[in-house]
């Protein structure tokens, strides 16, 4: 019979059931000690002492036994399944790591009452699906925690001095999935060791004044997917200026919240997509400052058009997400200021109409181009001059493309990826794909309407060949004329079928009918 793998369940049953099953053998053992020793007693009583290299031969095995576990248990710290229940502790290598899930706060102090006592280092205490409210002090108390996971706990509240005997010590703190109205500034003032703070999913409205004053050394902040609608210019001021990513996504912010972020010199990451954010001006990013601002999203907005000179403060952005916008315009200086650092710009599903040529064109160090989902109709000649030379993966599928010019793709000398699907091409002439065949490593045209010819036969050998790896869903690279072809894959149909209509001798035909026609008409008038 195959093997299956253990799905999540059955693996937590087994480490429920080896921890059972440990704690069972243990008593065991401890009462066939006991056992011995009265039975000893009893003989000694009877017919004198016994000779103890025999009688001790059972106790010591099992002491010995006992001995053995007790180590490993000194070098891990994992109490029995029974002491800690309902949590569960695995060993890893850096520490401990407990979890605790549908627990009451008093099974839940006395499970971690029993894990303190081994005075190991907890790398992981996550907990999940514990109706808590508030989390209380002193249930952390004797623990050494690095890590700690409160997720789905129904979490309003946490007591100020909850963490006072790990504020030193502790790196990550999520309570994302709880019930947060605000930030629980006080408890977490003196967290001087937390690197990451996941609040996402709460209920938290604004941002007051200092709400992360005393984190020192937070590095990543992610408050995802609440209903913050403003943000006090304070918010941020006391947090260590270390702070190098923000996620703001999923929000409701209508604008870039650039007066509380000014401070943040050395911020690299800001992710504020999916909000309501209609306009971006220049004037907001050149007071938040963002000079070391490497990646900027902005996904899933309302925003209609690109000013100019929108990003110029943001000197070495290196990637920006605009997709699923109402883009329709996009200034000529749009991206000036970041011509030498832009390398990864995502413009898909938007409302543009044509590739925006001349935006682009000083974008010297630009490796993805992201058009998909707009209303493209064809690609022009110069589309891609002069900043193609870089360009390695285009996206422009899902768009209206119905031609291509010939001569389009000669610039594109490090292209690797192309994305032409579902779009309205019905020809693809060797000429045309040809300067980049020699360095694409993806090209996908399924779903177009393809008119499968003699024109098209280069691409039936290719796909057959050095591009059998290359071109995705051969299957689904199927042919819309001619009719006898409809709907088959093109490498399916054979080379001596791929045939062109000879449109010469009719050409000739009409020409001679036309020239006959005249001549008629010229010698009867």
């Amino acid at each position: 019979m195959e093997e299956r793998s253990l799905n999540t369940k059955e693996k937590k049953d087994l480490e429920w059931g080896k921890e059972a099953y440990k704690s069972i053998i243990f008593e065991v053992l401890y009462e066939a000690v006991d056992q011995k020793q009265k039975t000893r007693k009893r003989k000694s009583v009877k017919t004198g002492p016994a000779n103890d290299a025999a009688d001790m031969t059972l106790p010591t095995f099992i002491a010995v036994l006992l001995t053995l576990n007790l180590c490993q248990c000194g070098r891990f710290g994992c109490p029995t399944r029974v002491q800690i229940k309902p949590c569960l502790c695995n060993e890893k290598s850096r520490g401990l790591d407990i979890s605790c899930e549908n627990a009451k706060v008093d099974q839940l102090r006395e499970a971690l009452a029993s894990v303190a006592q081994t005075k190991q280092a907890i790398w992981y205490l996550k907990l999940r699906n514990n109706h808590l409210g508030t989390l209380p002090s002193h249930l952390l108390q004797g623990l050494d925690v690095r890590h700690f996971i409160a997720l789905h706990c129904n979490l309003s509240a946490v007591d100020e001095s909850a963490f006072s005997g790990i504020a030193d010590k502790l790196e990550t703190l999520d309570f994302a999935q709880n019930a947060f109205e605000r930030v629980p500034s006080h408890a977490i003032e003196n967290l001087t060791a937390l690197v990451s703070l996941n609040l996402n999913y709460n209920r938290l409205e604004i941002l007051h004044a200092e709400a992360f004053k005393g984190l020192q050394s937070l590095l990543r902040l992610s408050l995802y997917g609440n209903r913050i609608k403003f943000i006090d210019n304070l918010a941020f001021v006391g947090v260590g200026r270390n702070l190098t990513r923000i996620n703001l996504g999923a929000n409701q912010l209508t604008a870039v919240p650039s007066r509380p972020l000014k401070n943040l010199a050395l911020l690299q990451r800001l992710q504020l997509h999916e909000n309501h954010i209609e306009a971006l001006l220049p004037e907001e990013f050149a007071i938040m400052g963002g000079e070391s601002l490497d990646v900027l999203d902005l996904a899933n907005n309302r925003v209609q058009t690109l000013p100019p000179r929108a990003f110029m403060s943001l000197q070495v952005l290196n990637s920006l997400d605009l997709e699923r916008n109402l883009i329709t315009n996009i200034h000529v200086h749009a991206f000036q200021g970041i011509e030498d650092s832009l390398e990864w710009l995502k413009l898909g599903v938007n409302r543009l109409e044509e590739i925006p040529a001349q935006p682009l064109k000083n974008l010297s160090r630009l490796r993805q181009l992201d058009l998909r989902g707009n209303n493209i109709s064809k690609v022009k000649e110069d589309d891609f001059l002069p900043y193609g030379k870089n360009l390695k993966f285009i996206y422009l599928q899902n768009n209206w493309l119905t031609s291509i010019d010939p001569i389009a793709f000669v610039s594109l000398d490090s292209l690797e990826w192309l994305h032409l699907q579902s779009n309205q091409l019905n020809t693809f002439p060797y000429e045309t794909y040809s300067p980049v065949l020699n360095t694409l490593q993806v090209f996908d045209i399924h779903d177009n309407p393809i008119h499968c010819d003699c024109k098209i036969a280069w691409l039936r050998d290719w796909i057959q060949n050095k591009g059998a790896s290359i071109v995705k869903l051969p299957q689904h690279t199927r042919c819309e004329t001619p009719e006898e072809y409809q709907n088959m894959p093109l490498a399916e149909i054979p080379n001596d079928q791929l045939i062109c209509v000879a449109k010469a001798s009719i050409t000739y035909a009409a020409i001679f009918v036309q020239l006959f026609s005249l001549a008629v008409w010229y010698i009867l008038s």
